[in-house]
């Protein structure tokens, strides 16, 4: 599937959702591997329960679980989703530990979980449901997507044959978004990788809003929504994402939500590796919010007159007037910018209105990346974008494998702990967080917590998973601890004492 399909079945899923069917609770070939190691949960407030086993009639080595996944709405109320767990038999019973591969916010396919676990992990995604019949949707990026992605890391961290220091978080779009978000929540997380993330919501919130008049959204009062009739037709199919927005974080596109809602307000919290992807031919996520140093100005003809992306006049938020390269060190950063190949076949209109087939990918190239930088951003230089570009005005062949293979077995590096990230995981412990966005319905700041037992369990069972990779993980983890201000645990950190509260907090969940 290209680029641009991926797209339409995508980002623009809250507002044209694909279709799948909703699962019953059984188990389709020999399970048995499946049920020994995935049994499901009970007896405590956020069991995870197994609704189906599959194991590929095909690939006996292969199998999967989908699981509903309790978690609490930005609200605090209750709320189920489902997420899937895909493995080989051969891994669970070699007896060794498995990294894990989290693909967040839209779902990872079969297929696609299958290629990774083949790689050598285990893959969750979240799975979703019929949206027709309200079973299981896709819940709104910056809101309930959020809480669920959240929940569905958390167990994936509590199976036991999960490596747990070896967390990959992954990502496309407003997926690309979510893994930047998760990184800046979890630990420890070995590598992340985000396609076309929003980074700043303060700015593209605003671009998507700014430009309704250009792409004719939404349409006449009584005529259906029609994307084909829209001079900026795939810009048209997600604007609603804004409505959805303002819906829970209110109209005034100036306040401090949007910013704190994005990446740009946490990333001294995102410790790991990173490689971005983003093109200067993107339509939905405009590069510019990346960096200025990049201009590729649009044909003016070809656009409506209304049209704008201009970052300074977008970005209503004070806070939010920096773009990505402005608040990353320097001597961190790197960015790569990848020129277009030959013979590249450009996106056209009848692709998107499917009125034409795209022809095969290109050959697949490896995105690149400096190993001595933490932030890596791969850049697709394609121009600048068409009015009915996607995420890419071309179709690309490539990926980030390299990059998560080098990752995949090595330990994470000690520096992955820092002040900002254990002062964070304090806060998840404590069960109060700081600078979250407020809620326009209620004023009150959005809840981005599971249940408090799951919280502490995930915290300490992170904070001991680092502390066991060595002397000098463990000797930072106790100094960082010692110059902090938030202290749960007592004015030390004694790692006997997180022990034996993981082991205490496992058994009353019956998890061992």
């Amino acid at each position: 599937m290209g680029m641009l399909r991926k797209l339409v079945f995508g980002s623009c899923a809250l507002l044209i959702a694909s279709a799948f069917a909703a699962i019953a609770a059984e188990d389709k070939g020999d399970a048995r591997f499946l049920e020994k190691a995935i049994p499901g949960e009970s007896g405590f407030d956020g069991a995870v329960t197994v609704v189906e086993r599959v194991v590929d009639a095909e690939d006996p080595d292969f199998g999967y679980v989908t699981a509903e996944i309790p978690y609490l709405d930005v609200y605090g109320k209750p709320k189920k989703g489902q997420g899937r767990l895909f493995v080989r038999k051969a891994a669970i019973e070699s007896g060794k530990q498995i990294p894990a591969f989290c693909h967040v916010h839209y779902e990872k396919g079969v297929d696609g979980g299958k290629k990774i676990s083949a790689r050598g992990w285990v893959v969750a995604t979240p799975h979703y449901g019929d949206p027709a019949k309200g079973e299981y949707p896709l819940e709104l990026c910056t809101a309930d997507s959020n809480n669920l992605s959240r929940a569905l890391i958390q167990w994936v961290r509590r199976l036991p044959f999960v490596d747990g220091t070896r967390l990959h978080l992954d990502g496309g779009s407003a997926g690309g978004y979510m893994s930047l978000a998760m990184s800046a929540e979890f630990f420890p997380v070995s590598a992340t990788t985000a396609d076309a993330p929003v980074c700043n919501w303060a700015y593209n919130i605003n671009y998507l809003e700014a430009n309704k008049q250009a792409s004719k959204f939404p349409p006449p009062p009584g005529e259906a929504p029609d994307f084909k009739k829209s001079p900026l037709p795939v810009l048209f199919a997600i604007t609603g994402l804004a409505d959805q927005s303002t819906g829970v974080f209110g109209a005034d596109l100036s306040a401090e939500a949007y910013y704190l809602i994005s990446p740009i307000a946490c990333l001294d919290r995102i410790t790991s590796p990173v490689l971005i992807q983003c093109a200067t031919g993107d339509m939905l996520v405009p590069h510019e919010q990346m960096t200025a140093s990049i201009d590729r100005p649009i044909d003016r003809a070809l656009f409506p007159e209304t049209y704008v992306r201009d970052f300074d006049t977008l970005t209503l938020c004070p806070k939010a007037k920096k773009r990505f390269d402005e608040l990353v060190p320097k001597d961190q950063l790197a960015f790569h910018l990848i020129p277009l190949p030959e013979n590249m076949h450009e996106y056209t209109l009848a692709n998107f209105l499917k009125e034409e087939k795209e022809p095969p990918s290109p050959a697949e190239i490896d995105r690149p990346w400096d190993p001595d930088k933490q932030w890596n951003v791969a850049v697709f230089d394609e121009g600048p974008p068409k009015p009915f570009s996607a995420h890419t005005r071309y179709k690309w062949g490539s990926s980030s494998n390299a990059f998560i293979e080098a990752h995949r077995t090595p330990p994470p590096a000690p520096s992955i702990l820092n002040a900002a990230k254990l002062d964070r995981l304090m806060q998840r412990y404590a069960g109060e967080l700081k600078d979250e966005p407020l809620l326009a319905s209620t004023g009150k700041p959005a809840n981005r917590l599971n249940v408090a037992p799951l919280e502490k369990l995930d915290v300490v069972s992170g904070l001991l998973d680092y502390a066991d990779l060595g002397e000098a993980y463990a000797a930072r983890l106790l100094e960082l601890y010692a110059g902090g201000t938030l202290k749960p645990f007592g004015a030390e950190l004694n790692l006997d004492q997180l022990r034996e509260e993981r082991a205490s907090l496992r058994k009353k969940m019956g998890l061992d």
